[in-house]
């Protein structure tokens, strides 16, 4: 029994998905679904840790702050008060684009560590890199335009998949998040 478990696991390990296979799947859906969309500013994407609940997240990381492991946010030492939120007309231009002066370094796209993994099909894993696209198209995290007030505004993310030509994405994810939840709900399922 102790021999079957470390094959499974050697095989899983052997066979895991890294930011290369990340970046590549980043490319692929660049190229194919979303080559209208403007590039305003470097992306990059790589695994994070592991989540049940978050799969993918986009953050815009802008030049000079840097925060993260061993390093300190410059705003940790500056006053609550002088600090504004993000998103407001303070920290935002006219049209809902970010100052010159504000210009980012890049925009970081993170996907759960659990989606390394070969049990995870490799449509789910493209449709929550389309989601974070979406997010990135609609001038969230982004120096684009803002399109919305909201991010998931009236399903907005899945419509402009669906009009990309994404839709199997979506129904792979759908298939795959009814099963998901009902192990999450069984307790069964491993993070």
């Amino acid at each position: 029994m102790y021999c079957k478990d470390l094959l499974v696991n050697l095989k899983s390990f052997l066979n895991m998905r890294d930011n290369r296979w990340l970046d590549e799947k980043l490319q692929y859906l660049l190229k194919t679904y979303f080559g209208g969309v403007a590039i305003t500013n470097p992306l990059e994407i790589r695994f994070g840790r592991e989540a049940k609940f978050r799969f993918g997240s986009i953050k815009l990381v802008k030049k000079g702050i840097t925060s993260g492991r061993g390093t300190t946010s410059i705003t940790s030492y500056l006053p609550r008060f002088l600090l504004k939120a993000r998103g407001t007309r303070d920290t935002l231009g006219a049209r809902g684009t970010l100052k010159a002066s504000e210009t980012p370094a890049k925009s970081v796209i993170t996907i759960t560590r659990m989606f390394a993994r070969d049990d995870v099909p490799a449509d789910v894993v493209l449709y929550t890199i389309s989601h974070e696209l979406c997010h990135y198209a609609h001038g969230f995290s982004s120096s684009n335009k803002r399109l919305f007030r909201h991010p998931h505004h009236g399903g907005v993310v899945n419509r402009e998949i669906k009009e990309r030509g994404g839709e199997k994405y979506i129904d792979a994810y759908k298939k795959w998040i009814k099963e998901y939840r009902k192990r999450i709900l069984a307790g069964r399922a491993k993070i």
